[in-house]
């Protein structure tokens, strides 16, 4: 009985190895693909409160207990559907997000599309009925709302949803958008900027003094911005703005950053400016520019 146990162990050990291998390998697969998820959280405006929903982007390998970067990116003027953003699937930022991780560019970095309108009843096809919602959502519910209740859940580097533990972990976040978007990205630099070291506008200029102040107030607009980074003399910053070569608001971006850049607080490395070439004003391009950037970000 002895023996016949003893002949029959390195089998069972064989059989045992083989399971195990079988499992790890699956485990593997499962978690080297990218994941999308949706995370709700609640906000108030005009004395009611909103459930609202972001769509949120895990990288491949994605490990709750590790920490990772994170990106905010707002879409533009009524880019939603049943409440969330279509940017994501617009741009279709979930192979580009894929592509830039499989060539070791923001790696480990979660990506989160929110969306700026409470609910669907604030949807206006006249986009600059949208400038007080991006401005609202820049000074109140960014930090206030989407931030504690997206790092609440998802591990990054801030240890906890504290103020202090989002100050701290600053390096490690960005917050970028498209077109009203990127107005919100200029009002979150203005607003912000002790939580978000780096900022992505794409095809659109700052309304921080008046609408369209890129164009009609370049410069009042540049020295606006550059009070805002005065604010915070020690803590550095990096814009990565960026729109296509045939996007009409190319005019107002490029005035309004050539202004920025006659400024000290300004400079070609601090603020960068790239256009895509044969990009338009949508989706698909900004996606683009942010392939061209993601090198840089969290570097």
């Amino acid at each position: 009985m002895d023996g016949l146990l003893f002949r029959s162990k390195p089998l069972f050990l064989l059989l045992l190895s083989f399971v195990m291998f079988f499992i790890k390998t699956n485990q593997v697969q499962a978690s080297s693909q990218s994941q999308t998820e949706t995370i709700s959280y609640k906000t108030s405006y005009h004395n009611r409160t909103y459930e609202k929903k972001a769509i949120v982007y895990l990288p491949p390998n994605y490990n709750k207990n590790q920490k990772h970067n994170i990106l905010y990116l707002l879409h533009g003027s009524t880019e939603v559907k049943k409440g969330r953003s279509t940017l994501y699937q617009d741009g279709n930022f979930k192979r580009t997000l894929d592509s830039l991780n499989r060539a070791g560019k923001m790696e480990n970095t979660i990506v989160v599309f929110p969306t700026y309108y409470p609910s669907s009843k604030q949807v206006s096809s006249n986009y600059y009925n949208d400038d007080p919602l991006n401005r609202r959502f820049a000074k109140k519910e960014l930090m206030k709302d989407l931030v504690p209740a997206v790092e609440s859940k998802y591990k990054t580097y801030a240890k906890n949803t504290s103020d202090s533990a989002l100050r701290k972990s600053r390096n490690h976040r960005a917050f970028g958008g498209f077109s009203m978007g990127s107005i919100t990205t200029w009002y979150v630099f203005q607003y912000d900027l002790p939580y978000f070291k780096y900022f992505v506008p794409m095809a659109g200029d700052s309304w921080t003094v008046t609408s369209d102040g890129g164009s009609s107030a370049p410069r009042r607009t540049a020295r606006a911005l550059a009070k805002a980074a005065r604010q915070h003399p020690k803590l550095k910053f990096k814009i990565l703005a960026g729109v296509g070569s045939e996007d009409g608001t190319s005019g107002s971006m490029e005035t309004q950053i050539r202004a920025m850049w006659c400024l000290p607080e300004f400079n070609r490395k601090n603020s960068e400016y790239y256009t895509q070439p044969g990009g338009g004003h949508d989706a698909p391009t900004m996606s683009k520019i942010v392939t061209h950037y993601g090198k840089q970000l969290f570097n």
